[in-house]
């Protein structure tokens, strides 16, 4: 099942938040590891994780902030709880997982679209879909006619629903303080959008790890598995992969700028990121 809200809802929210948290911690300790998670259950926020910042900051003023810069209207009372635990530096061992598939990919990004054109409307709204049956929900109370919701999605079976019991997560990338770690989640990103681009799998599912500590990783003790490809061998394509691109901190600190990276919805972020022409595998 795809879900798809509003820019100012839901995982959307909590990616937002929690890079902004980062940001913040950043400002006020620029050396210091951040490694921390943003929970939305409706209500309010849990946020939680590891911060080596001995400052603590008002998380509650930093989520006001986002409401005022996007939508005033927006702007209320949040209740947000840190459990963020201060003057302990965040564990740096290496495993990241990311799964993409091309064609959901392309169907997300249109969903996206529909759905911000429609908060441009001034309505916020979930989606989910499963085939061609596409469930919605408002996170306001507004009262729709059925028709709006069907014109807005042409083609789908469209149904009222409620997700008000939904929990939602920040994805780990917009918690981690702009170094180490974070590298290698944008290079997975890197790997699968050459992959999926350059015609080598419609589906890729990436699992990178180490057990070494993350200044010593390299192309020669990482560990890789990916679980689908369509062209050649599995195993022939996980040691191109290693052989093609660089593993360790150093080249990664080179080779991607983090400094003005945040978190978009409006732009493919990665193709900023991460190039088209990387992959030299023929």
């Amino acid at each position: 099942m795809i879900e798809v809200s509003s820019f100012l809802t839901n995982k959307n929210l909590c990616n937002i938040f929690a890079d902004k948290i980062v940001k913040k911690i950043n400002n006020e300790s620029p050396d210091a590891k951040t490694q921390i998670t943003v929970l939305n259950v409706r209500s309010f926020f849990i946020v939680r994780g590891y911060t080596s910042s001995e400052t603590v900051v008002n998380l509650s003023d930093i989520l006001t902030e986002i409401y005022e810069k996007y939508d005033t209207e927006l702007v209320k009372t949040v209740r947000v709880i840190d459990t963020i635990l201060y003057n302990r530096k965040p564990n740096e061992r290496l495993r990241v997982s990311y799964e993409e598939n091309k064609k959901e990919s392309r169907l997300v990004k249109t969903l996206q679209q529909i759905c911000d054109s429609i908060q441009k409307e001034g309505f916020y709204i979930t989606i989910k879909v499963q085939g061609n049956n596409l469930f919605y929900d408002f996170d306001y109370p507004v009262d729709f006619e059925p028709s709006y919701i069907s014109s807005k999605f042409d083609g789908y079976n469209c149904i009222k629903d409620d997700f008000s019991n939904d929990v939602y997560i920040s994805d780990d990338l917009y918690g981690m303080s702009n170094d180490n770690l974070k590298y290698y989640h944008v290079l997975v990103r890197k790997i699968s959008y050459n992959l999926l681009n350059k015609g080598f799998s419609s589906d890729v599912c990436l699992d990178i790890s180490s057990d070494l500590e993350i200044e010593k990783i390299n192309s020669e003790n990482i560990k890789l598995s990916l679980k689908t490809s369509e062209v050649i061998s599995k195993e022939k394509l996980e040691s191109m992969i290693l052989d093609n691109f660089n593993f360790d901190l150093e080249s990664l600190a080179n080779e991607f700028d983090l400094k003005d990276f945040e978190y978009k919805t409006e732009n493919n972020i990665w193709e900023n990121y991460i190039g088209t022409g990387d992959l030299m595998f023929l």
